[in-house]
């Protein structure tokens, strides 16, 4: 085998496809924990009817497939406080990486920290926001021309869609009121939130791990996805250099063992490093410096001047507002009218009509090696591997954060309405976007776990992916610097397969 991808989400997708477009011959194999689900392959759960995503959602539920449950659970785990700020939910189709954490003294802890296991990981569920990062949430290392090129590269893989201000109708109404209350010397200028969403046949469709794939199975004849097949840990020789995998069939229980030239682990921001540790691999930065953005969201009664029976509606146009992230207001906020959403909400059929709007910030967590995910040498998990347990604290920077997002989430609900409830602090782990566990960096200093091109330090032939890599801290939604960065990796690993697949035609002749 040339390339062994583990995980089968955005991250792994965009290598297989970079890597088989660029190397058609390459044998590449990618697996993933979870089951194959009905439909088009890798295809968004918003593309489906109702019934079709609740079958594909109750298969990615894991340990918990075929469950039906609660969109919310309410039994709080001892010692959590048992305030809505620490209230579990989950959304469907995932499922909690410990629904009872314990947590040690001082912590607060991930007790919402939730994934997929599926065909497709996350990006068959994921929100479709595309927004870039800006100011200190770009990586610094990476120089600027280089970053924007991968950022567009990605955002050409996935079809964004951009709407320029100033925006007409409803969302132009809401964006100008956001832009005069929140533009301001060194702050990034208001706007609209990118979306991996496109008017296709008369109806929105939004981007799945399957437009990112693309048409690999057509162009790259060696490309096989193999579903159900857990990785259980890299293979490395006594060079350092990693030369494959042992994997386990999970429906028959089988452990075998494949061979490969690069093994590419993109199992998402809490399994990749749980696959290096149960591997061996594990450098001081494994796990540490664990980082998701704390979350706000409130409905708001729009007032007269924003009523939706007011404007003509284009469908065309999403007109989510976006308040992006500055270094002198490190969150990102987002405004719309809920008659705008294309998203299928269970808020009822004439949801779409009222006059709620809905208000929702993300703000940057003060990133210190001591929030972690941390793993046992002695106990499991449901599928075998290392137990995971999260550390995860505040720091007083981080107290002043979430006070400046509440201030900022009353001071954008009041320029639209009326708030139906104050705004409170989402769950821990309730982003998704979990970050740094397996963090770039531009030297082996022991601060992080790969290099610039995602090449894990001291180990040949192993490259990571998934959001864990971003070592910044950030408010964006992190999906399009994710794609980035795997693009601009897996152009390299394409690359010196290339060379030695050359040098192999050379040599035989």
């Amino acid at each position: 085998m040339d390339v062994l991808i583990v995980g089968s989400g955005p991250a792994g997708s965009m290598y297989a496809r970079t890597i088989g477009e660029l190397t058609p011959h390459a044998r590449i194999l990618m697996v993933e924990a979870g089951p194959s689900v009905p439909g088009i392959r890798g295809d968004h759960t918003q593309n489906m009817t109702d019934d079709e995503r609740s079958a594909v959602q109750l298969l990615t539920q894991g340990p918990d497939a075929g469950l039906q449950r609660d969109a919310a659970l309410i039994d709080i785990a001892e010692g959590l406080d048992p305030s809505l700020e620490f209230r579990q939910t989950i959304l469907p189709g995932l499922h909690f990486v410990d629904s009872q954490p314990a947590l040690r003294p001082g912590d607060v802890g991930l007790p919402a920290a939730s994934m997929s296991t599926g065909v497709g990981g996350m990006g068959i569920h994921w929100g479709a926001s595309t927004p870039r990062p800006h100011q200190s949430e770009r990586i610094p290392f990476i120089p600027r021309a280089e970053m924007d090129a991968a950022l567009l590269h990605a955002e050409d893989v996935l079809g964004v869609t951009k709407q320029t201000p100033p925006g007409r109708g409803l969302p132009g109404r809401i964006y100008a009121a956001m832009a005069a209350e929140f533009d301001g010397p060194g702050l990034t200028p208001v706007g609209f939130m990118p979306n991996a969403i496109r008017w296709e046949g008369g109806r929105l469709t939004f981007s799945g791990t399957g437009t990112i794939l693309g048409d690999i199975e057509k162009t790259v004849p060696g490309f096989e996805l193999r579903p159900e097949t857990l990785c259980r840990r890299v293979l490395v020789d006594d060079d350092g250099v990693a030369v494959g995998a042992q994997l386990r069939d999970l429906s028959s229980g089988e452990v075998y063992t494949v061979r490969a030239a690069r093994v590419i682990v993109c199992a998402d921001g809490l399994r990749t490093p749980q696959v290096l540790f149960a591997s061996g691999i594990r450098p001081d930065a494994l796990g540490h410096y664990l980082n998701e953005h704390y979350q706000m969201a409130s409905f708001v009664q729009l007032s007269d001047e924003f009523d939706p029976a007011r404007f003509d509606r284009d469908p065309t146009r999403l007109g989510n507002v976006l308040i992006p992230f500055s270094d002198a207001r490190p969150m990102q906020g987002g405004v719309m009218a809920l008659a705008g959403s294309p998203y299928a909400l269970p808020l009822g059929a004439d949801a779409a009509a009222s006059r709620l709007g809905i208000v929702a910030w993300y703000a940057a967590k003060d990133i210190r090696f001591e929030d972690a995910v941390v793993f046992s040498d002695t106990e499991t998990d449901h599928y075998g591997m290392p137990k995971m347990t999260i550390q995860y604290s505040r720091t007083e920077r981080d107290l002043m954060t979430i006070a400046q997002m509440r201030e900022n989430s009353l001071r954008s609900a009041a320029l639209i309405g009326t708030l139906n409830e104050q705004p409170t602090l989402a769950a821990g782990g309730s982003s998704l976007h979990y970050q740094g566990t397996v963090r770039m960096g531009a030297f082996d200093d022991g601060n992080s776990v790969c290099d610039a091109q995602l090449k894990v330090w001291g180990i040949e032939n192993l490259y990571l992916g998934g959001n864990g890599v971003i070592p910044t801290a950030t408010a964006a939604n992190p999906t399009l610097t994710m794609l980035a960065l795997a693009w601009r990796a897996a152009t390299e690993v394409a690359t010196s397969l290339a060379d030695e697949f050359s040098s192999a035609a050379h040599a035989a002749r």
